[in-house]
């Protein structure tokens, strides 16, 4: 956890109030810097400093912090300050390393052009937020922690159940649609002095009063126009994505339904 501190000689002929490197600046600077790195991530994280007992970060955090603090009253009778070490040294002695800004960016790390670079080992890696061991809990969290994974799978089963439904109500409204269009085709093309028996739920036609009849006991769903069906399919833009990637971009809007009507049944 610990930072290697660069070794050396405080013996210089640097012409400067510092006279040369000094260890105590040496350390205090990159103690500094680890405050600096690992403090905003544990901010954002859901851990706290006082979780030393469970979440490494922590633990990284206020390590760096004491250390920070114990070389702050030890710099304090040397000459000069930590900021005016640093622009005249500009970087730390020893093996260290710029933290490069897209680093900082995707830990969320605020940094102006105008802020000093980050200095740390090359070797240093951020550490886990929490431990993975759940022996570390006491009974009242792990019982929260379940609490917790219970009512995240409640959400998830919820959201599973609703894109089911939608995705039944579009299928069943599309394919009486795909359904009832077919039949007006083929009774413009045939014979056109068949009676002609329509569902008044769906809007289906059939030949015969039987077969409505066989058809409405099952029907659930009300006229079906294609603003309706427009409608439901912009609740399931997964579904026109799908289409899109699979060539169907350039595909008339009959097609596109027959193609819809054939993905939603694979997905039920």
């Amino acid at each position: 956890m610990d930072i290697d501190l660069p070794s050396g000689s405080n013996s210089s002929t640097e012409d400067s109030i510092f006279g040369g490197r000094i260890d105590l600046y040496e350390a205090y600077w990159l103690y500094v810097d680890g405050v600096r790195f690992v403090g905003p991530v544990l901010e954002q994280s859901s851990a706290t400093a006082d979780d030393t007992d469970r979440s490494p970060l922590a633990r990284h955090y206020n390590h760096f912090y004491e250390k920070k603090e114990k070389h702050k009253e030890k710099c304090a009778d040397l000459p000069g300050t930590l900021p005016k070490y640093k622009d005249y040294f500009e970087e730390p002695r020893g093996n260290v390393r710029k933290v490069p800004r897209k680093t900082l960016e995707e830990l969320g790390i605020k940094w102006k052009e105008t802020d000093d670079p980050i200095w740390l080992p090359p070797e240093y890696e951020l550490p886990e937020v929490w431990e993975e061991d759940l022996t570390t809990l006491d009974t009242a969290e792990l019982r929260d922690l379940v609490r917790e994974l219970r009512a995240e799978n409640e959400k998830l089963r919820g959201e599973r159940d609703e894109l089911k439904n939608k995705l039944a109500k579009v299928g069943n409204s599309l394919s009486n649609f795909l359904d009832s269009r077919g039949k007006s085709k083929s009774q413009k093309t045939g014979d056109e002095d068949k009676p002609t028996h329509i569902c008044g739920k769906c809007g289906a036609s059939f030949d015969s009063k039987a077969a409505k009849n066989g058809h409405s006991a099952h029907c659930d769903r009300s006229n079906s126009t294609p603003k309706e069906l427009e409608d439901l399919a912009n609740e399931l833009p997964e579904l026109n994505d799908q289409q899109a990637e699979e060539g169907h971009g350039n595909a008339s809007a009959e097609e596109e339904l027959e193609n819809l009507n054939h993905l939603l049944k694979g997905s039920l």
